[in-house]
């Protein structure tokens, strides 16, 4: 779509499988996400309908390609790091450690949540 003198494009993530998750999870409004190499910020996401958006400024299409891309060509998606060490450091923290008994993170909000409920009378 034409705005002024950019570009705005708008790409459809694949749906994820067991095999390759999807990538549209690490996909966040101002976000950065690097598509065919160059990389770019991303302007929309929409998790119903699996999409995200980026604009390309009339600079930016001078240098590359993207924006000579037809409607069904496949694109190179590498998303931010960040997210994915976020998550992992979450699921990390959160999740048993390797002798089978809980992480420090996970039993501290156990018991911050058991103390709520006693206190308000539900446990």
């Amino acid at each position: 779509i034409q705005d002024g003198n950019s570009i705005r494009l708008t790409f459809k993530a694949p749906e994820g499988t067991t095999e390759r998750p999807s990538v549209l999870r690490y996909i966040i409004p101002k976000g950065f996400i690097a598509l065919d190499g160059t990389s770019l910020t991303v302007t929309t996401v929409s998790d119903n309908e699996r999409t995200f958006g980026v604009m390309l400024i009339a600079h930016t299409q001078t240098k590359i390609n993207l924006g000579n891309k037809l409607v069904g060509d496949t694109v190179n998606v590498e998303v931010d790091m960040v997210g994915k060490y976020v998550e992992k450091s979450v699921v990390a923290a959160m999740g048993d450690l390797e002798d089978g008994g809980p992480s420090n993170l996970k039993t501290f909000v156990e018991r911050t949540v058991e103390d709520i409920l006693r206190r308000k009378g539900v446990a």
